[in-house]
């Protein structure tokens, strides 16, 4: 059975210096004592739970890792940097080893606020205090508890009521060395208001390893819409843990996408909470491993309220003995009724080294519902590979056509242009299309 051990680095005494460097609020300070007695209450995860029972835990691991307390320059890399003038964003920050080195902010919106987490518990303390912590709970695990305590930077976002934000706003993290990493998201968007966010994971490889947890909180009030987009394109000795958590409000809509491409090891946990009736949320993921990696994805669809919605599509292919794992569950409360909640897993296995485990759930609490899930999980067709070949097709660009046009069913749902244009040049880099990897 695989175990994790704790790492002596996470320390009362680490973390008082951590708030003395804030120079955070009390109830800040406080928030973050009771999530680290947590952690250190808490047992790590193992084989035995559920939630972690097909995960390669020892790729998760942290100890031995030191938390990192900045970069060695802040140098943006030119990765990054053509990516920023790629986005056409009107609000970026870079964050890279736990501090912010870079700020373009642009917003022409009245009212809105985009800036670093630390600089907004300062300047917008009661927003921030009001929100915080809310939508991922600090003492719900090992995990959740050690970002709650640990966390150094991240990002804040508000827009309020009635205000939409026309261009995107994003953030990019980043790292120059490894260690231990973790950073944190909060989005709040009022009634009737809109924004897109991107959030971005990468890096060049480096020596030694780095963990790197992240955490998002988005909270969208009544009739608010949120279009948020999780990238992980990390370097391969990086392992990435992430938890996006959304309230939805009445008649709120959301539209999600989480894509694992990069890193060592990945975890992406999604889940929305419909907590107001006629609230909706679309929730898409994309995975693709290769050379050995190891992604878990892991859904929920929580239906508080009645008459809403969810959707949850998640695709991905494997090869190159890579391992993938989703595990989804749509929960419906009692009161839920006339619950809509859809979810879909598909798996696409390129060699027979491979695996790829799926398991959706239903937990159904009302009995005016229509829910359904579903998951296959199988190799390419070898008659479609044979048609390809036969037409003249080189094995290499028949597996590209035939992988791209798979996960073409998450792609043409992502409502950003650009956004799914650079997913797709990504997935073709790994597939190895000749001249997309220096374009990146």
């Amino acid at each position: 059975m695989a175990t994790l051990t704790d790492n002596p680095l996470l320390s009362a005494g680490a973390l008082e210096a951590l708030i003395r460097s804030g120079g955070e609020p009390d109830w800040l300070a406080e928030e973050r004592r009771a999530a680290l007695r947590t952690f250190d209450a808490t047992p790590w995860p193992t084989e035995r739970d559920e939630a972690w029972r097909y995960s390669d835990l020892k790729r998760f691991a942290v100890d031995g890792l030191e938390p990192t307390d900045g970069p060695d320059d802040d140098a943006v890399s030119d990765r990054i940097r053509m990516r920023m003038t790629d986005s056409d964003a009107e609000g970026i920050l870079v964050h890279k080893n736990g501090r912010t080195i870079e700020r373009q902010l642009a917003v022409r919106e009245a009212g809105v606020l985009v800036t670093d987490l630390r600089t907004a518990v300062t300047e917008h303390e009661d927003l921030v205090r009001e929100h915080l912590y809310a939508a991922v709970d600090a003492h719900a695990g090992k995990y959740h508890a050690l970002n709650a305590a640990f966390w150094r930077d991240g990002t804040f976002v508000y827009v309020p009521k009635n205000v939409e934000v026309e261009l995107p706003l994003g953030a990019f993290t980043s790292a120059d060395r490894g260690g231990l990493s973790m950073g944190r998201t909060l989005i709040v968007v009022e009634d009737n208001a809109k924004v897109t966010f991107l959030d971005e994971y990468t890096s060049d490889t480096f020596d030694a390893r780095l963990f790197h947890g992240a955490v998002t909180e988005l909270v969208l009030g009544p009739g608010a819409k949120v279009r948020y987009l999780a990238l992980q394109n990390w370097g391969r000795n990086v392992a990435h843990m992430q938890r996006v958590a959304a309230k939805l409000d009445r008649d709120a809509r959301l539209e999600s996408l989480t894509v694992s491409v990069g890193g060592d090891a990945a975890r992406a946990e999604v889940e929305s909470t419909m907590q107001g009736p006629g609230s909706e949320s679309e929730m898409l993921g994309l995975y693709f491993g290769d050379e050995g990696q190891h992604f878990d994805q892991f859904t929920v669809q929580h239906h508080e309220a009645d008459h809403a919605f969810s959707d949850v599509l998640f695709k991905g292919a494997v090869r190159d003995a890579s391992h993938s794992v989703y595990s989804g569950v749509i929960i419906v409360d009692e009161g839920a009724q006339k619950t809509d909640a859809y979810q879909t897993n598909r798996n696409l296995l390129l060699d027979d080294d491979s695996e790829a485990v799926s398991i959706p759930q239903l937990q159904i609490g009302a009995n005016d519902v229509r829910c359904s899930h579903g998951s296959t999980t199988g190799p390419v067709p070898e008659d479609q590979r044979f048609y390809l070949m036969s037409r003249g097709m080189p094995p290499e660009v028949a597996e590209h056509l035939l992988v791209t046009g798979f996960l073409y069913e998450v792609m043409s749902r992502v409502t950003l242009p650009k956004a799914a244009e650079y997913v797709e040049r990504v997935v073709q880099a790994k597939l190895g299309v000749p001249g997309v990897k220096e374009k990146l």
